[in-house]
């Protein structure tokens, strides 16, 4: 395998091949980049263990626009409700967020997906070597040092061979550390990763079971007296995820961590779960874990060295942030690397990868503070001099619908930036650059079959420019103004590759055809919003239309007006992020 390496390049090397690893790598094959993924433990051998195991629906979204989604759907299981109990009783409470999932709005994922860390990151995997790349298994980074006098390769990484000892120099331009929480990638870029450990103490296991309790393939949760908020989560393969609070009471019975065996963890589930009775017929993993929150003092070192997942981030598996966080991470960089290794994009789109990601990360972590606390019944600063049980405050919190929306990762947005730039002109449109692209029906011309907006924003590292048009009857003057604004010698599609970007117009009328519907030669494919509710999901006005850029991942990059003003404003927003051809 060494010998293999011993004279590779690569776009960028990846170290570490889960699940956040895998997809980076992935992407960028996609993307048509060359990545290198590495990794020490030689998954081959290793058992289908725990660790992560629910999707959340924005992260759904983003899976399915890099073709990923419908593959792990068909292993996993798909969650819509939940009941939360006490006493044995239906109450209000618990994971709120996953409970009637068919009331979110402008999705149409309206599940969560359940499917072990080791499924998802071997479908990653399967994925990648459609593109005959391989991960280097038993494969550890040692070293590497960054010349940039090396126009081509300036980083070199030294590899070591676990099997042989064999060290190795692999070329790269960029590296990416998806080595989890010990992350080397981290220690050796001298990268902080501050924060806490408590003291709190969870079991999390695999088993099949049965069970009295109703609905127990839903996304269950109970209050316990004695164990916290129990977690009840259904999984791929007939397994159910349980977790519970491991008290100090509990340790100090045991005499301490070394004292939890399987027969233990079994045990106590049974009386967390109480008054529902419980019978294992089989345990397939189970941990015991102390909970911390931890985060990286930078995701990007010396320009060439990003961090990504656990290594960049670690909580609590509370809200179920971590792997949804990891994937966001990887959808977030590897459109960006691909575009700068492919001399697209200026380093100022690499720049906001750190600059978008990080602050998103501490709120989660912020967040999971204060969830870890309440689960193990205390009360964290922010409630302190409350009197109510700490059940009744995280009905509370999880109640929220801001919460909800960013626990499911359809609230989250980014900042402005050069990225997402607010015209500073009349708004043209409700929604705001940063923020996710709400899905909603569209009709194919002809057969007028449905399609979803989402799904024609594909993620393959291209930027798409809708032109929202509107009603012709009105707008037709403006639209024509528009291409011939485009035609100009000095528009910003003459002035970056043209293959960075994608062209749709949606006129909000019906009609058989593009130029008749429009009355002038559409500008890229034409799909029709008969509905008008596309442009009234995106405030779009149908008598002046808009254009909307989206970013590759399908947030808003920016709004500008339907007309020749509109072009010279994506002149600068694109000369901002893109290098001239």
């Amino acid at each position: 395998m060494s010998e293999e390496l011993e004279h590779l390049r690569a776009d960028v090397l990846i170290v570490g091949g889960g699940p956040v690893g895998s997809l980076v790598a992935y992407q960028l094959a996609r993307f048509g980049c060359k990545p290198l993924l590495v990794e020490q433990d030689d998954k081959n051998t290793m058992p289908c263990y725990g660790r992560a195991c629910t999707l959340w629906p924005r992260t759904i979204e983003l899976l399915d626009a890099v073709n990923m989604a419908e593959k792990l759907m068909q292993l996993g299981v798909a969650t819509r409700s939940g009941l939360h109990f006490h006493e044995g009783r239906r109450v209000k409470g618990g994971l709120m967020y996953g409970s009637r999932m068919d009331k979110l709005g402008d999705t149409f994922f309206k599940f969560a997906l359940h499917l072990r860390q080791r499924l998802t990151e071997e479908e990653f995997i399967k994925a990648l070597q459609e593109y005959d790349i391989k991960p280097y298994l038993l494969h550890s980074i040692e070293r590497y040092r960054i010349d940039e006098s090396i126009e081509d390769y300036p980083v070199t990484a030294d590899v070591r061979n676990l099997a042989n000892g064999q060290t190795v120099q692999i070329k790269a331009k960029y590296i990416v550390g998806a080595d989890g929480g010990k992350s080397t990638v981290r220690k050796l870029a001298s990268i902080s990763f501050d924060g806490e450990h408590t003291k709190h103490r969870w079991i999390r296991m695999d088993a099949v079971v049965k069970t009295d309790m109703p609905n127990p393939r839903n996304l269950n949760s109970i209050d316990s007296a004695s164990h916290g908020q129990i977690l009840w989560c259904p999984n791929d393969n007939g397994l159910t995820r349980i977790g519970y609070v491991f008290s100090q009471a509990l340790l100090e019975k045991y005499g301490g961590e070394e004292g939890v065996t399987m027969e233990v963890a079994m045990e106590e589930a049974k009386k967390a779960v109480s008054p529902f009775k419980l019978e294992f017929e089989r345990v397939d993993w189970f941990t015991i874990y102390g909970i911390g929150q931890r985060i990286a003092g930078t995701f990007c070192a010396q320009d060439r060295v990003f961090l990504a997942g656990d290594a960049c981030h670690t909580h609590s598996s509370g809200s179920a942030q971590g792997l949804n966080t990891g994937v966001h991470d990887a959808i977030n960089l590897a459109w960006k690397l691909a575009l700068r290794v492919q001399g697209i994009g200026k380093k100022t789109l690499l720049d906001s990868y750190d600059a978008e990601r990080r602050p998103l990360v501490q709120r989660v972590i912020d967040n999971d503070k204060t969830i870890s606390m309440l689960i193990s019944g205390q009360y964290p600063p922010r409630f302190e001099g409350r009197n109510e049980h700490t059940r009744e405050i995280l009905t509370e919190w999880f109640e929220d619908i801001n919460m909800q929306s960013f626990t499911l990762g359809l609230g989250i947005s980014y900042a402005p930036s050069i990225l997402n730039f607010e015209d500073p002109g009349p708004s043209r449109a409700t929604v705001n650059p940063g923020e996710r692209a709400p899905d909603v029906y569209l009709t194919k011309l002809g057969t007028g079959d449905p399609i979803r907006l989402q799904s024609i924003l594909k993620n393959n590292a291209k930027f798409s420019i809708i032109i929202f048009s509107g009603n012709p009857a009105y707008t037709k003057p403006s639209y024509s103004s528009v291409q011939a604004a485009l035609s100009h010698p000095q528009s910003f599609t003459a002035l970056f590759p043209k293959r960075v970007f994608r062209w749709f117009t949606i006129p909000s009328v019906f009609g058989n055809g593009g130029q008749e519907v429009l009355g002038v030669a559409p500008i890229g494919t034409v799909y029709l919003d008969e509905s008008v509710k596309a442009h009234e999901i995106y405030g779009v006005d149908p008598t002046r239309g808009a254009i909307i850029v989206f970013r590759p991942d399908s947030w808003v990059g920016t709004v500008v007006p339907m007309d020749e003003s509109g072009v010279k404003k994506l002149n600068g927003y694109f000369d901002g992020i893109l290098e001239r051809e």
